[in-house]
């Protein structure tokens, strides 16, 4: 089984998906950085011996200039051989952090590029990871969840189906609670399933408890002192008195359903609870602080960072620190990657059983997801006008 990927970063993605059995031909990014760190772990030894990205094209290149035939024609494959694209498009344009521009943002137009690429190169299967911030990002139109209808409409245009899924990573034995938009792209009858989670806050019928930063951390080694970020300043003073699991409040927006204000905690400044999974691990330096019985309140390292992404204690992340928190943060967790390979695999064990679908359209997407996006309508209506207003006052960022 073969895929090739696009925005391959830190090889998050890819690794998973090598570690379901399937076997990259083609990885790509802009990013120098990135390509030297996966270069650093070409030949990585998987379990059963097998070695990482050994067959693997690595190539940097930016994807407006390039084109699926020149992609295939360096891996010596035709038109419609590979079975899976893999990789999601720059997430920061529709992002909290990202100012959440979408298309008007140059990397929110990637997208259109991963679409050129999905259909020079007429794969099988597309799978695209994002930021939750797609389902109910606005296109062009301005209205809350046309940019992803926009996306899913190309690609039934081009033939595929799409199903879409958010999936938190901690219900899958991952220790962070990173809620991410799964794109499954499919012929129709080809569905495959997305997997099932195996863990949950609450364990039962089956399930298994979250794994805890804790525990994560307990497994790896401490960072050095001489590599320890320490609060200092203004920073101190706001932690100094707060609990595991709070952090310290930005100043609340005015809304017109909320007049006392929509506040959140400000970027950098929260302290992580270590019985749960970690939050979301960022692609900034301004991690999560940590109460550490030996170091004091510091922040979570790029490698403690690469461990709740569950990449191997061995992983090499190249470049600065920042770029390597940058690669780590982006990163697909490996271990929800190969849940999602395995996964397919097992779809494609079953070639030939009966698939039936009704859809003669798009079809659409599941209750839940639709309940959302008319929700952030909803808000919108209520609070639109005065959340641009309150906009235009200088107020500090928050990522809720």
């Amino acid at each position: 089984m073969k895929f090739v990927s696009l925005f391959s970063g830190a090889g998050g993605l890819d690794l998973g998906l090598e570690q379901a059995g399937w076997d990259c031909l083609f990885a790509t990014d802009f990013d120098p950085a990135a390509i030297a760190t996966l270069n650093a772990n070409r030949g990585f030894r998987l379990d059963g011996g097998r070695a990482a990205f050994g067959r693997s094209v690595i190539e940097q290149a930016d994807i407006r200039q390039l084109s699926g035939e020149d992609m295939l024609a360096k891996i010596g494959m035709p038109k419609g051989s590979i079975p899976l694209l893999a990789g999601g498009p720059p997430c920061q344009s529709w992002s909290s952090a990202g100012q959440q521009r979408g298309f008007e943002d140059p990397r929110g137009r990637l997208v259109d590029d991963y679409l050129r690429i999905a259909a020079e190169i007429d794969a099988r299967w597309l799978m695209f990871e994002n930021v939750r911030g797609l389902l109910t990002a606005r296109g062009i139109d301005g209205v809350p969840g046309s940019a992803l209808a926009r996306v899913r409409q190309s690609l039934f245009q081009h033939g595929w189906q799409t199903r879409v899924e958010l999936l938190n990573a901690a219900d899958y034995g991952i220790p962070q609670r990173r809620v991410r938009l799964i794109l499954i792209g499919y012929r129709t009858g080809d569905a495959p399933e997305l997997p099932r989670r195996t863990h949950a806050s609450v364990p039962g019928s089956g399930l298994r408890a979250w794994v805890s930063l804790e525990s994560c951390l307990g497994s790896i080694r401490r960072p050095d002192p001489e590599e320890v970020i320490r609060a200092t300043g203004k920073m101190a003073l706001d932690l100094q008195d707060l609990p595991a699991g709070t952090g310290a409040k930005s100043p609340g927006k005015a809304e017109a359903t909320r007049p006392g204000g929509h506040w959140g905690y400000k970027q950098g400044a929260f302290i992580a609870d270590p019985r749960l999974p970690n939050r979301t691990v960022t692609a900034s330096a301004q991690q999560d602080w940590v109460r550490d019985p030996e170091l004091g309140l510091r922040r979570l390292s790029p490698r403690e960072c690469a461990a709740i992404q569950t990449f191997p204690a061995n992983w090499v992340f190249c470049g600065k620190r920042t770029d390597q928190y940058r690669l780590v943060g982006n990163a697909v967790p490996p271990k929800l990657a190969c849940r999602l390979g395995e996964a397919l695999a097992d779809h494609v064990s079953q070639d030939g059983a009966e698939r039936v679908e009704i859809w003669e359209g798009l079809n659409p997407l599941p209750k839940r997801l639709q309940g959302a996006i008319s929700y952030t309508m909803r808000d919108e209506l209520r609070n639109g006008a005065s959340r641009r207003a309150a906009v235009k006052r200088p107020l500090t960022t928050a990522i809720l």
